[in-house]
Formats: C-alpha cells, sequence, structure tokens
C-alpha cells in the first residue's frame, strides 16, 4: 500500500512539474526584475507570480492531490485540521551561537543599558505534541531556554512560550501565514509587561476592528491549500483613544510619515499585515506618544515585532525600532544613541533567530 502510495505521488509531481513547465513558456512575459540583495526575495516571488498567472491553480492542483493521497506535508509545511504549519526540523547551530555573540557584545558595549530580550516560538513550536510523531519538529521551548543560558546575566529575558502554550487553544496564531496574531501579541504582551515595569491593559480596554475577514497569508502562497480558512486580521483600538501622535518610518534616506501606526491602504494590497507599521522594508521607525514623561524605548526588532508594538505605545514617550535585517553597511549605533534610551528591547521569532 505503501509502495503504491509512493508511486501515486511521484506521477502526480512530475505530472505538476510538466504542467508548471509548459505554462511557464506560454504565459510569461514579463522581464526579470533587477533587484538588490536585500529585495531579492520579495521581487522574485512577486516576479514568478505575475509571469506565471496559473501557477497558483497548479499548486492548488499539486495540494488537493497530495493532499487527497493521504499526504499531510507540503514542502516544509504541514496541513492540520486547524490551519497550515510551518515545520522547523532543526536549528544552524552556527547561526544561534553568533547571534548570541553579537547580542552579548552588544550588552557589552552598552553596559548600563536596561536590556531585555524576548524570542517568540511558531506555530510548530507551541503545536509539536499535537503533531503526528512521525514529524520531527524542533523542541523550540529547549531551544530557547538554553540560548537564554548563552546571553550575559546583564540581560534580562522575557518568556513568550509559557504564555501561548497555555492559550493554544485560542487564535493566537494565522491559519495560512507562519507569524502570530494581534491577539497572540496581546497574550505575550499581558504577561511580559510586568516585567518591563507597567501595569498591562485588559481586553476589556480595547474595541476589536475586523480589519480583514478574508486574509491569506505566506504559508498559503506557498502551497495554495484549498482546504484552510482564510484569516481575519484584527486591530485593537484602545478605548481611550490611540496615544500615538507620529509615526514616521526611514528606508535608504526615504521617510514615509503618517500619524497613526496603522497602514490602511496595505489591506488592498497582496501584503496585508503591512498594515502594521507598514511591513518590514525599513531601516528605522520612531513612534511618539502623548506619554511625554514617560520612558523611551529602543527595540532591535524582527517581524513578529510590528503587532507587539500597539500594545507598548500607552506605556512609553516614545518607541524607536531598528531593523538590523534591513541595514547593510551601517549599524545601530550609526541610527540612534543607544544610551539614551530607558530601556531596549530585541523582539525575534525562533525561525528568524535560527
Amino acid at each position: 500500500m505503501k509502495k503504491a502510495l509512493n508511486i501515486i505521488t511521484a506521477a502526480l509531481f512530475f505530472t505538476f512539474v510538466c504542467m508548471f513547465a509548459v505554462s511557464t513558456f506560454i504565459l510569461s512575459n514579463e522581464k526579470p526584475p533587477k533587484p538588490t540583495e536585500r529585495s531579492f526575495p520579495k521581487l522574485a516571488e512577486d516576479y514568478v507570480r505575475k509571469s506565471f498567472p496559473l501557477m497558483a491553480n497548479w499548486r492548488s492542483l499539486y495540494s488537493t492531490m497530495i493532499t487527497a493521497a493521504g499526504q499531510n506535508m507540503i514542502g516544509s509545511v504541514y496541513v492540520s485540521d486547524n490551519g497550515l504549519i510551518e515545520i522547523i526540523s532543526k536549528a544552524d547551530d552556527k547561526k544561534v551561537a553568533e547571534k548570541v555573540t553579537k547580542i552579548n557584545d552588544f550588552a557589552a558595549r552598552h553596559e548600563r543599558s536596561n536590556i531585555f530580550v524576548l524570542v517568540v516560538p511558531t506555530a510548530s513550536g507551541i503545536y509539536s505534541q499535537q503533531l503526528p510523531m512521525i514529524i520531527n519538529a524542533l523542541d523550540q521551548q529547549k531551544l530557547i531556554d538554553d540560548l537564554y543560558f548563552s546571553l550575559d546575566g546583564r540581560i534580562q529575558t522575557l518568556d513568550a512560550y509559557n504564555p501561548l502554550f497555555s492559550a493554544r487553544d485560542d487564535y493566537v496564531y494565522f491559519r495560512t501565514d507562519d507569524r502570530w496574531t494581534e491577539y497572540g501579541a496581546y497574550t505575550v504582551y499581558s504577561k511580559v509587561i510586568r516585567k518591563l515595569g507597567f501595569s498591562p491593559l485588559g481586553l476589556s480596554s480595547y474595541d476589536l476592528e475586523y480589519a480583514d475577514r478574508d486574509f491569506y497569508g505566506d504559508l498559503y502562497k506557498e502551497t495554495y491549500c484549498s482546504t484552510v480558512r482564510s484569516d481575519f486580521i484584527n486591530i485593537f483600538r484602545n478605548k481611550n483613544g490611540s496615544f500615538v501622535t507620529s509615526f514616521s518610518a526611514i528606508s535608504e534616506g526615504e521617510e514615509f510619515n503618517s500619524s497613526s501606526i496603522y497602514y490602511t491602504p496595505a489591506l488592498a494590497t497582496e501584503d496585508k499585515l503591512d498594515v502594521f507599521l507598514g511591513g518590514n522594508s525599513f531601516e528605522r521607525y520612531t513612534i511618539k506618544t502623548s506619554n511625554r514623561d514617560a520612558p523611551r524605548l529602543l527595540m532591535i526588532k524582527g517581524r513578529y515585532a510590528n503587532m507587539f508594538v500597539p500594545f507598548l505605545t500607552p506605556h512609553y514617550s516614545e518607541i524607536t525600532l531598528i531593523d538590523p535585517e534591513q541595514l547593510t553597511d551601517k549599524s545601530i549605533e550609526d541610527l540612534v544613541d543607544v544610551d539614551s534610551y530607558d530601556q531596549i528591547l530585541m523582539l525575534y521569532d525562533v525561525s528568524q533567530f535560527c
């Protein structure tokens, strides 16, 4: 039975490849982009989608056939009853060690600064116990514990694993994307904010806005699995009004300014999650609030930070975010006076950190 299933799967795969190749030659009329090294992945993905308009249909057909044949893995994505989960099977120990060293070196250069580190597990870390035993998912809790142990003793660590694990039956991760939801971010905020010196605002302090009810994220675009329901994007609106007075983002000398941290035009694009801070294509973000006497926060950000920041605005007078992945020939110190901030928070998810 297993041999027959493998033969069927292989036949479907080669059929899919042939159909894709034919559509490539017949339908492609786009010229390849000329990207920079930093922008290449995004431009390449857009180019493929525009050049091969039937690719989504082929992928959807392939996914349907694979799942119908009893397979639940499409590449590195597991198709569960509740959604798509990107499986992280192992970490690059060398890269993890290099990043830990960089964080420790940063802490040594700014030994008087109050530094916090928050590493957030992805869905495969939280739901690993619910995955079939045949799937070898990385033990993300152990990974986080180990890297926290390797950090300089002056650095304070924040726990995201236990709050998310406790809320795992709620809508803390998207079904079609590899990021957490706003509620997932709130779940962690409500626990870690106390260690940052503040009392959390309760859910009753927010009005829930359904910004989009038909969101399909990156994991769906990888698999086009038709059995998965779409997601919805929520915005938590503070009932006392927005504390944000200005927002600016800078990339390669170009500056974007707004009075809101929500970029609503993004909801009409493919990258709908760019509604939070305008996405991840900026070097530096600056948020100023009406809390003039409150502390100033510097965040060294990963992609999970965008949905976390809105919950911090009631507690700080200014929040500056630096995205190291957008820096080429610059350092963090080139962009900001690190020692002028009251607190420094480094926030990454496990996938990005590893």
